[in-house]
């Protein structure tokens, strides 16, 4: 059996142990990271790459905690794109430099006047007609530019995945795996692979709610189901921007685009896990027609992706969750944008 020593080792190789592992490889700490699937992650890679400031858990006209925890999101992320953050993204590609706010119809004076608010000012900005992206040009409706964007996901996991090229270990962490000393966890350890450590962090996602329990946290899981919806075409338009109506505390659409679909979420989807799939895609399209009535939807071919969010039991969170056991962190960044918020949270802990 291969033996591998560190300072710390981390389950899970998605976006919050590719974050956490380059974050204390820069401190000089020597990591491991297991991982028996794909480098990036189910849930990593269907965060649609939105870095968002949370402008969008405003709706009700009222700054939530929610907003408050990713507020200063898309500027450290900027940072790390321009090589002055935390972490050096240098080369990671960005899909659409901003994001939008989009209401086909007038917003009512009462969320009008909080965006325009000092509380708002210098990220989110009311355009005239004529500064509409190409793909609202000419339309009817009132659209903001947020302090948001969308960045490549896929070449932001090789970004965080080079320099651990020789720290990622093929390895499977089952509960039987982990090997125990008086309370504290020694090593994980499968039939090939035995990672001892100091300090261990727990950032498998889903796979979280059995490790904790073996590791003696008392840390429960629980999963926030969503059902998304991607519409294929050739060329699709670029769209990329939260689409309100009703004054709904979410967007009642989101819409990304990646080459070959849009990616559509907000209320959509977390509305979408209480009907089947042939119901989601007729709703998606009323909502499509509903928002964006200029765009002919009807040849296009449209699928539903389930989705599985994991975090911690309880209230909706509002940052990064990060919770010591003994010689364990328990870790979910809940969002891509709140990766740099886990980083401080696991630098505190570890502290």
């Amino acid at each position: 059996m291969r033996t591998v020593k560190a300072d710390i080792a981390i389950a899970g190789a998605g976006i919050a142990g590719l974050w956490l592992a380059n974050l204390l490889v820069n401190r000089g700490l020597d990591v491991a990271v297991c991982e028996s699937g794909k480098v990036g992650g189910r849930q990593t890679m269907a965060s649609q790459g939105l870095i968002h400031g949370g402008v969008k858990y405003a709706l009700g006209g009222v700054a939530t905690g929610a907003f408050d925890a990713v507020s200063g999101m898309p500027n450290r992320w900027r940072a790390c794109l321009e090589g002055k953050g935390e972490i050096d993204l240098q080369g990671v590609g960005v899909t659409s430099d901003c994001y939008y706010l989009w209401s086909h119809d007038e917003l009512r004076a009462r969320l009008a006047g909080f965006l325009a608010s000092r509380l708002l000012r210098g990220r989110v900005a009311r355009l005239a007609p004529a500064e509409y992206p190409g793909t609202f040009a000419g339309q009817a409706g009132t659209m903001y530019r947020l302090n948001d964007f969308v960045i490549d996901v896929a070449g932001l996991v090789r970004r965080l995945a080079a320099p651990l090229t020789d720290r990622i270990l093929p390895m499977a962490i089952q509960p039987e795996g982990f090997v125990m000393e008086q309370r504290t966890v020694a090593a994980f350890e499968n039939a090939n692979i035995r990672v001892e450590a100091d300090r261990f962090i727990l950032a498998a996602g889903a796979g979280n709610e059995s490790l904790a329990a073996a590791a003696g946290a008392p840390t429960r899981m629980q999963r926030r189901p969503l059902k998304q919806v991607l519409v294929r075409s050739t060329e699709p338009e670029p769209i990329f921007a939260h689409c309100v109506s009703d004054l709904r505390t979410e967007p009642a659409l989101t819409v990304t685009t990646l080459p070959e679909y849009h990616y559509l979420g907000g209320a959509l989807a977390s509305d979408g896990v209480n009907r089947n799939d042939a119901e989601q895609v007729e709703a998606a399209r009323m909502e499509l027609q509903r928002a964006l009535p200029w765009i002919d939807w009807s040849n296009r071919t449209f699928e539903t992706l389930s989705i599985d969010r994991a975090e911690p039991d309880g209230p909706r969170l509002e940052g990064a969750f990060v919770e010591s056991h003994e010689n364990v962190l328990v870790t979910w960044p809940g969002k891509l944008t709140l990766a740099p918020d886990l980083g401080d949270r696991v630098l505190r802990a570890l502290a």
